[in-house]
């Protein structure tokens, strides 16, 4: 199963955020509620979190990525990633 890691809602009308670091790497394993990536605005940082556990599969942004709040930005497989 695919599981869809999202920008979570960080600010009342804030609609985007720049991605500043991922903390993990693809075939990486994660659990649910660990953070995966840092965001920050010029006011504010957030943590994003693994929405379940699983393995990072993909990350679909690069750190330094405009991101809008609600975009998918990685993908976590509930299987370990095979190398290719």
């Amino acid at each position: 199963m695919i599981i869809e890691v999202t920008v979570p809602k960080f600010a009342e009308g804030a609609t985007s955020i720049r991605l500043s670091e991922w903390l993990c790497q693809p075939g990486e394993k994660v659990e649910a509620g660990v953070n995966i990536a840092e965001a920050t605005t010029d006011k504010i940082a957030i943590q994003v979190e693994a929405p379940e556990s699983g393995y990072i599969q993909k990350l679909l942004v690069e750190a330094g990525d405009v991101v809008q709040v609600g975009q998918v930005i990685a993908l976590i497989s509930t299987e370990p990633v095979k190398e290719d």
